[in-house]
Formats: structure tokens, C-alpha cells, sequence
């Protein structure tokens, strides 16, 4: 099995290991994070689907309690997870479109563009998408016509 995080489980094991410790030779284990996700699912926790993860995600966003940067992250997050055209699919299943939509009409600049950019990730070359995202109830259209100036131009 070819795991990245057990793999790094296994790296933090070694270099955290009582010989690692000890030999002069040894580099120094910059860094002590263990990373948890790795640590359950060696022993057994079951990882949360991507429609789970979605959601999580969207929630982070909404949060206005957290901060830009968390809240950015959230959407960098989601945004990972719709390139996948199932998920971008599932978007609507799990009614975060209109959710999703909402967010272009964030007072915070940074926020709106990430909205957009999830919004362009999740109908690129995805008709089932593309259908869905023309008949959302007030979508904000002149978002849309900018963006349809531009790719059009781009062809």
C-alpha cells in the first residue's frame, strides 16, 4: 500500500525513535507534528467521505467566527475536493449550491473570488453541473456575465 500518511506516520516513528535519539549522526527531527489522520486510520478509524468532508468544509466557510485565513483554507479545501467531477456532482444532492452561491455576495473581497473560482471549478467541462448552475434561484447574474466575457474571449 502506498499511503503517504503512513508513510509519514513511519518517518515520524523512526526519527522519534529512542536510536534516532541517541546517534550523534542523526538529523534533528524538525519537525514533532504527528499527523492524527494517519494515526486513525492505522488503527482502524473510519475516514469521512469526501461528501462528509464537503460539508465540513462548507460549514468552516460560513463560519464567520473564524478567521480569513481559516476561512480561505476551507475554501481551498473544497475546492481540492469539487475538481473531482463526482463531488462537483454532488453538489446539488447535497444542497450546497445555493449555499455556495451565497458566498459571492461576501462582503470580503477574498471570500467572493474564492466562491467564484469553486463555482468555475465545479461546472468546468461538467454539463450536469453547468445545467444545474443556470436554473439556481437568484444567482447573482453579473458575476456570471463577467466570467462568460472572459471565456469566451479565451477561445
Amino acid at each position: 500500500m502506498n499511503d503517504p500518511g503512513l508513510t509519514n506516520l513511519l518517518k515520524w516513528s523512526v526519527e522519534n525513535s529512542d536510536v534516532s535519539r541517541k546517534d550523534p549522526n542523526a538529523q534533528a527531527n524538525k519537525d514533532q507534528n504527528l499527523n492524527t489522520e494517519a494515526l486513525a486510520a492505522l488503527f482502524g478509524a473510519t475516514p469521512k467521505s469526501d461528501a462528509q468532508l464537503m460539508e465540513k468544509e462548507m460549514k468552516d466557510i460560513e463560519k464567520e467566527s473564524l478567521n480569513l485565513k481559516a476561512r480561505i483554507q476551507a475554501f481551498d479545501n473544497f475546492e481540492q475536493l469539487i475538481e473531482n467531477i463526482d463531488n462537483a456532482n454532488n453538489l446539488e444532492p447535497l444542497k450546497l449550491w445555493g449555499r455556495l452561491v451565497k458566498k459571492l455576495e461576501e462582503d470580503e473581497a477574498e471570500l467572493r473570488s474564492y466562491a467564484a473560482w469553486c463555482c468555475a471549478t465545479a461546472v468546468q467541462n461538467n454539463i450536469k453541473s453547468q445545467e444545474r448552475v443556470n436554473v439556481l434561484p437568484n444567482l447573482p447574474k453579473h458575476h456570471w456575465e463577467a466570467t462568460n466575457t472572459v471565456s469566451s474571449s479565451s477561445f
